[in-house]
């Protein structure tokens, strides 16, 4: 079996949202003809239900003229005129059809018939599906209406019948033996047709035709204003939606290729943290080794030179002794040489500007701060705050700060960024309302491998500060427990001759 793969190829190459937009279009597509088929089945059932009562109406407009005819005109003319037969006072068919007649002609579309077993007007004799109709009413006396369909000439029609009534003593006057009807009757009707009934006889019934094509006309009508008003509307809320959903999309879009951009910045930030923390982590130790190495080197040197000056000491010794000062001294040679190239670093630093490196800072915090509801006040100077920096290691030290302030921060806390001037200095202030340090540990949160929380190892803050005195800056902290810590970030605007040369 093959198939054909071209098709929903092409599909897959398109971007996620014309697949979206295909498929609400597509739904919308299948929704008219689906819609409008149901829409025309209830409007459809709904015009028969009209058909039907205002058929059944119409019978009952019938009926009650039969009704006053054999129970108040026939009684009168009975007594008033015996004997005799006046047709239009006096039949309750023949005024049923004249009514019924005068009704058509405000209704054209409803078709009245008063069909009968037997009747005395040939315009009145059942055709076989009525007298089908008329034999379930006789055979069932409880029955007293049928609606349903027929077909005739071709036409469908929606039919109501309404069942007739039983023959009682009375209307044997005209229809019981031919010798006893009136005079009247009889001419005008004969004496072969409608005689010979009995008492309770069922022998007629009253029928309303509708073309089935009056109810589907209406139907047909509505639903083709419904369709129209669907699919305009329906095309106005599914260009909304699919203009609404671009939007939707591209803001999404826009929010990952921000959120792919800020976790690749803050892998590369976290890289070079790394790296930082890794070098300065070798330099503080160096340094400290070298401090180390230094004093006690420049004592051996000192000490064995007084000896060398003051001592008598044999050739051999003396040359050992030699050997010893001018190892110290190679000592405090390297020491020398590596601080030089800690001093030669500062050569990669240029003029930054505080503010711009606070707000590139802000989005790698930004899944933190919404993790925990934290706001943000931001008061950063109107005006640029530049200082010699090296923009990436600068980030690294403002990240570290706003990292701990976020994570010593309660749900719905605060963290307040500010930045100003003070002399030839620019400050930045990070304040946040969190738990604050315990006194105890206050003095003691720049040293290297302290740290107040568990797995971590105290490496941060003295790099902080090690990077800030680099920059010729200072920092330092204010804290409150309860109520909260502020870190002050200081840094000079320009490095003099006599800074640049220590």
């Amino acid at each position: 079996m093959y198939h054909n793969t071209r098709g929903s190829g092409m599909v897959r190459e398109l971007g996620p949202k014309k697949r979206f937009s295909l498929l609400l279009i597509g739904i919308y597509a299948v929704s008219i003809p689906l819609v409008v088929l149901i829409c025309f089945v209830v409007l459809r059932q709904n015009a028969v239900r009209e058909v039907n009562i205002t058929g059944r109406l119409y019978l009952a407009t019938v009926g009650a003229v039969k009704h006053y005819v054999s129970e108040e005109l026939r009684p009168v003319f009975y007594r008033e005129m015996p004997g005799r037969f006046i047709v239009q006072g006096m039949s309750r068919s023949f005024t049923a059809s004249r009514v019924a007649a005068k009704v058509q002609m405000e209704m054209p579309n409803y078709e009245y018939k008063n069909a009968s077993l037997n009747p005395t007007n040939p315009m009145n004799e059942a055709d076989d599906f009525e007298k089908g109709i008329i034999r379930r009413f006789a055979g069932d006396r409880t029955l007293r209406e049928w609606s349903g369909f027929r077909t005739r000439g071709g036409v469908e029609l929606y039919s109501i019948a309404k069942a007739g009534d039983p023959f009682t003593a009375d209307c044997l006057k005209c229809h019981g033996n031919p010798a006893d009807a009136p005079a009247e009757f009889r001419e005008r009707y004969g004496d072969k047709r409608g005689f010979h009934a009995r008492v309770g006889d069922l022998l007629d019934a009253t029928f309303v035709y509708i073309p089935v094509r009056v109810p589907l006309a209406e139907a047909r009508k509505i639903t083709a204003l419904f369709a129209g008003v669907y699919m305009l509307f329906g095309a106005l809320i599914l260009a909304i939606v699919i203009r609404r959903f671009s939007g939707l999309y591209n803001r999404i879009e826009d929010d990952r290729q921000r959120i792919e951009d800020t976790n690749l910045e803050l892998m590369n930030l976290n890289q070079d943290m790394e790296s930082i923390i890794s070098e300065r982590t070798m330099n503080l130790i160096a340094l400290s080794v070298a401090d180390r190495v230094r004093n006690p080197a420049t004592t051996i040197a000192a000490t064995f030179s007084r000896i060398l000056r003051k001592e008598a000491l044999s050739d051999q010794l003396r040359e050992r002794i030699g050997e010893i000062v001018a190892e110290a001294g190679k000592l405090d040679s390297i020491v020398r040489d590596y601080e030089a190239v800690l001093k030669k670093k500062r050569a990669f630093f240029k003029l930054e500007d505080l503010n711009e490196i606070v707000t590139s800072v802000l989005p790698l915090i930004d899944a933190d701060r919404r993790s925990k509801n934290i706001h943000i006040m931001l008061n950063l100077s109107s005006d640029p705050k530049t200082c010699m920096a090296s923009r990436q290691m600068l980030r690294v030290v403002i990240l570290h700060i706003l990292r701990n302030a976020v994570e010593s921060v309660a749900e719905y806390g605060e963290v307040v960024i500010t930045t100003s001037s003070a002399d030839d200095h620019v400050l930045l202030e990070v304040k946040d309302n969190g738990v604050g340090i315990p006194p105890e540990d206050l003095p003691k949160i720049f040293n290297l491998f302290f740290s107040s929380k568990k797995q971590r190892i105290g490496l941060g803050l003295p790099l902080a500060r090690q990077i800030v005195e680099e920059h010729k800056g200072d920092i330092w902290v204010v804290s409150e427990p309860g109520k909260g810590t502020t870190f002050t970030l200081s840094f000079p605007v320009r490095w003099s001759e006599q800074e640049l040369s220590k």
